[in-house]
């Protein structure tokens, strides 16, 4: 529309109201200037619309996903989904994003690579009239590392950092699961402790780097003479404890079976070892004790073992 001005009132009015306007569209265009910075932090984002179609992503989703924003935009939002999440969690998340408009978690997404790699994503939803869902709003960091770090400070807690089996800890975790279970199924379970013989000699002879060798060779060859059920776990020095669950409910063929498995460990134990070119031999004893309704402490449980 064009302005008629009649007099000094009007351009007044006209002045004040394109005043007025440049105001507005200042502030609009502050408020974009701040949106684009934000937009740009360095967390991955994309701007999907209410189909999860991506309208606009930015550059931190184009180093950390592969994708350039010209292959992203226009697909689907499912182009960067992993296999290894299940349906299910897909459909909750999309219950939640429909009651809260809000989501936050840890995922598993794909790179154009084909590397999975998980991801802390947060999703809002963009409300529009009617209190219908316009976009969708996702941010995300890369968190491998934290991930890589979460699972070495496992490791210093529940393994032992030599042959890299249980330790103590880990251990009477899974013999306080074995005990209830044993005692809800009504069946037997037995713990074994191995001893090396003359492991001390060697250390003094051939020095502490041949000891840890044959360490790791018994924990090797351990492993293989037990189920997957099973738990080898390493207490230190030369001393393996086995847990071996869902024996026979009957006493004297639990004990049986567990005699068994004893016997193999020690013949395999047996065997000779290569140790830096140079034949080694090396013995053990094994003590086995059985339980089936435990009720006293752990601790007693294994000591019995080691007494046998």
């Amino acid at each position: 529309m064009r302005a008629v001005l009649t007099g000094p009132k009007d351009i007044s009015d006209m002045a004040h109201a394109f005043n007025s306007m440049m105001a507005v569209l200042e502030e609009r265009e502050a408020a974009l200037s701040i949106a684009a910075i934000a937009f740009e932090i360095e967390e991955g984002m994309i701007v999907t619309d209410q189909d999860e179609v991506v309208i606009r992503v930015n550059r931190v989703f184009t180093i950390l996903s592969g994708y350039s924003a010209e292959e992203a935009i226009g697909k689907n939002l499912s182009m960067i989904k992993s296999d290894s999440m299940h349906t299910d969690f897909y459909q909750r998340m999309r219950e939640i994003l429909h009651r809260d408009n809000y989501w936050q978690g840890e995922i598993w997404n794909r790179r154009k690579n084909g590397e999975i790699y998980p991801e802390w994503l947060t999703i809002t939803a963009v409300v529009g009239k009617e209190d219908k869902i316009t976009n969708y709003i996702c941010a995300f960091l890369d968190i491998t590392e934290r991930k890589q770090a979460e699972e070495k400070i496992h490791n210093l807690a529940f393994y032992d950092p030599l042959c890299q089996l249980p330790n103590r800890r880990l251990l009477f975790d899974r013999l306080h699961q074995a005990v209830t279970t044993s005692a809800r199924n009504k069946t037997c379970a037995a713990l074994l402790f191995i001893d090396l013989d003359n492991f001390k000699i060697l250390n003094d002879t051939r020095g502490h780097d041949i000891g840890g060798l044959l360490l790791m060779e018994v924990g090797q060859r351990l492993r293989a003479s037990i189920r997957e059920s099973d738990t080898l776990a390493r207490l230190g020095g030369d001393e393996f404890v086995v847990l071996l669950e869902g024996l026979s409910h009957e006493r004297s063929e639990a004990a049986v079976q567990a005699r068994e498995v004893g016997e193999k460990m020690l013949i395999d134990i047996s065997q000779p070892y290569m140790l830096k070119g140079v034949e080694h031999y090396s013995t053990a004893g094994a003590g086995i004790s059985r339980f089936a309704t435990y009720r006293r402490n752990l601790d007693v449980l294994l000591r019995h073992a080691h007494t046998a």
